[in-house]
């Protein structure tokens, strides 16, 4: 049996635990979203601006990468059967059960309704899109994705694992190489989609954004299932870390200086392509490399949090969105409201997931629990 790759549990748990932070920072800040703080204060969006261009990103590597060991135990039907019932179950119950009351908190605090939640409950059942009406999968669009991707994928996958040397590398640098120029895919998703499909998160016209997962989603899957590959990606962690750090200098200076160029000149889109792409690659792989150097072990909170980083994704805008309501008139300062929001959530969290779902068979499969 294959020994389990402890680092790749440690990106996934950590990935999506600042998700937390993150769409907490959303509930301060001038951009738009579903409740907001009587203060806002921009000084998140420095810490939020830099994480944004690839934390997504990094989520979809890694499924794939996930998918690449799973697929190692199970054929191709057998995959899609246990992706449906991890995704596609969890998505159901949770646009039906988990996102309504964030779609009612919002109308609350916008004054379009006024009625009790179990009033407007039934509205959800209507089933009239968000904004319009009150049926969403909100954050939960991210799962919606992965059980689309993993259902055209398999073909693809199953090929694969009878031609996996094809995506072999070793450790010298003209590998290196090569593996930088996975971007151009990337790159080229950029020229054609970007300035026409804006991000929706609604699956049927995103398709700048769901190409672009979908390809980092599949270099999870044909980079990360090899071993030889993670050793590649630590040696070079901290060249990859430069790159990434370099064209944030340098373009977060440019912009400051002389502001940013404009993607309707071609040559810039081209350019943009390349830096943007690049940036993001680079950043996926150092810390990548950064966890296979450094957290490459297993504990007790590792084991326990693997299993828990699922409901805890499922369950936390929902609570950041219900703290941030009531506390969102509160008169104190707002970072430690901030903190207040963080530690709520994880602790709500923590607890529905040990006392709720955990313990019981039925909550574990509602919330894609193995």
């Amino acid at each position: 049996m294959e020994k389990r790759q402890y680092y790749i549990d440690w990106i996934r748990v950590l990935a999506f635990g600042a998700l937390i932070f993150y769409h907490t920072g959303m509930f301060f800040v001038s951009w738009g979203w579903h409740v907001k703080n009587n203060e806002i204060v921009n000084y998140h969006e420095i810490w939020m601006e830099l994480i944004n261009p690839w934390r997504l990103s990094l989520l979809f590597f890694i499924s794939g990468v996930g998918v690449s060991f799973a697929l190692k135990s199970r054929t191709g039907w057998q995959f899609i059967g246990e992706r449906t019932k991890r995704l596609l179950l969890p998505l159901i119950f949770g646009m039906l059960v988990i996102v309504p009351p964030q779609i009612y908190f919002e109308r609350i605090q916008n004054h379009e309704i006024t009625q009790s939640y179990l009033d407007f409950y039934p509205s959800v059942f209507n089933f009239v899109p968000y904004p319009a009406g009150n049926f969403s999968w909100h954050h939960l669009w991210f799962v919606t994705y992965l059980w689309v991707y993993s259902i055209l994928a398999t073909p693809l996958f199953t090929w694969l694992k009878n031609h996996s040397n094809i995506f072999k590398f070793n450790t010298h640098f003209g590998d290196y190489i090569k593996l930088l120029l996975c971007i151009f895919p990337l790159s080229i998703t950029y020229i054609l989609l970007s300035k026409d499909w804006e991000i929706t998160h609604n699956l049927t016209s995103d398709w700048y954004n769901f190409t672009l997962s979908l390809l980092l989603f599949i270099l999870g899957y044909i980079i990360g299932g090899q071993s030889q590959n993670w050793e590649l990606i630590e040696k070079y962690r901290k060249i990859n870390f430069g790159i990434a750090a370099s064209i944030m200098t340098i373009s977060l200076s440019y912009d400051a200086i002389f502001g940013p160029l404009s993607d309707e000149h071609f040559w810039v889109l081209c350019l943009n392509s390349v830096l943007k792409m690049l940036f993001i690659w680079c950043i996926i792989l150092a810390i990548c490399g950064f966890a296979k150097h450094h957290l490459n072990f297993k504990n007790s909170f590792i084991g326990y949090a693997n299993r828990a980083v699922y409901p805890f994704y499922i369950l936390h805008q929902t609570i950041i969105i219900i703290i941030g309501f009531y506390m969102a008139d509160w008169v104190i300062s707002p970072l430690f409201k901030f903190f207040l929001i963080v530690i709520g959530t994880f602790g709500l969290c923590a607890f529905l997931y040990h006392f709720l779902i955990r313990p019981y068979s039925i909550m574990r499969l509602l919330f894609g629990v193995k």
